[in-house]
Parts: C-alpha cells; structure tokens; sequence
C-alpha cells in the first residue's frame, strides 16, 4: 500500500498532474477523465442511489454523482485528499481510513448499489485483489455492480508491453491490475474490462446471475 505521507504533500496539485498527463496521453494517466466519464456512464449519472466510493482521493468522480442527487459514502487514507473532497461534497459521509486493511466498522450492514473504486484498486497486490472484490459483494445491494476505474490491461501481454515503454514512469511498488488474472482467481463472478487507453480500462465485477 502507497504511503498517505506522499498523498496528503500531493493532495492539492494532484488535479492539476492528473490533467496535465491525461491532455498529453501519457503513462499514467492517459484516458483518465475518459475512465471517468465511463464509470459514471455505467453507474447512470441521472439515477441518483447509495454509492460508496473506495479511495475517493480529491473527489472528481463523487461529486458529479453528489451533484445528482445521490447519497455517497466515500473514504480515502489521505486526510488532506479527503480534505479536498469535503469542499466538493460538504454533505456526504467520510472514513478515514486505509482501505488495504479492511472497510471501516461503521459500514457494517450498510449497502450500496454502486461501489466503485478509481486509481486506488492498484494499490492492493495481485494476490490481495480478488480476495478485496470479493469482501465488497456483502456492502453491495441485489443488481448492484463494482464498477473499478484504473492504470489496467487486458492481458499480461499488454501490460508487459506498458512497462517496456514507459521503464522511468512505471511504479513496480504498485499492481496494475490485468482482466484474465482477475477472471482466473474470481470464476463466480461476472468480471468485464473495457479499454479506455493503452494503459487504463474499467472492470465491471457483479455476481453471476
């Protein structure tokens, strides 16, 4: 798990760094704002529900949804990422905490019908990954999905290939996630990708049937 210390000193250029890679669609933020409006496409911006947000950082995604009319629960393990979330959400529900270690107790029993996590998934490890989207079906309500936004490839072939091109930006101290691992370890499950750019996608994780 990254360390909160690099978030909170990141907290207010982040916006600003994200974009800047994004315009010039490079590693690793290409198609970032893309991930995003694909994520709310898929949530259904205009149908205002519960959504918890997992690693909800400056709150970009949320806020949209808050502006909607939904109620969001969000959490973040930056206090000063959660600082700049409060602005844009001054009415939501907030937990300060590190998500890799379990969701907060005050969460026990409650449900959502949209839980989405965006560029925060990579920071479990391959191993802890499915063990983590599996532990998130019982906060999800019937017909719900988990919907991931993420530097994410389709293969391990792809994402292999990212890693070559970009050597100096590449974080080997983080798990970008890959589809065909994530289908192999979660059989049960409905698991989807959809590419966004060559380094970004979104996974769709609902249960079968």
């Amino acid at each position: 798990m990254c360390d909160s210390d690099n978030f909170n000193q990141w907290a207010e250029s982040y916006d600003e760094d994200v974009d800047r890679s994004d315009q010039d669609d490079v590693f690793p933020f290409a198609g970032y704002k893309r991930v995003l409006e694909r994520v709310g496409s898929l949530a259904g911006w205009r149908e205002p529900k519960r959504l918890l947000d997992i690693g909800v950082g400056s709150g970009v995604l949320s806020a949209r949804f808050y502006a909607a009319g939904w109620q969001i629960t969000a959490l973040d393990f930056s206090e000063e990422m959660l600082k700049q979330a409060r602005l844009r959400m001054p009415r939501a529900d907030f937990f300060h905490c590190d998500f890799s270690k379990g969701l907060p107790p005050e969460l026990t029993g409650k449900t959502f019908d949209v839980i989405v996590m965006t560029y925060a998934f990579h920071h479990l490890s391959h191993k802890q990954q499915p063990v983590f989207l599996r532990s998130l079906l019982q906060f999800l309500e019937p017909g719900g999905r988990i919907l991931v936004g993420d530097i994410a490839f389709e293969t391990q072939d792809a994402f292999e290939a990212c890693r070559k091109r970009f050597p100096g930006e590449w974080d080997e101290n983080e798990y970008y996630p890959i589809l065909t691992k994530l289908q192999a370890q979660l059989p049960d499950l409905q698991v989807k990708y959809e590419v966004i750019s060559f380094c970004a996608g979104v996974i769709q994780i609902c249960p079968r049937g």
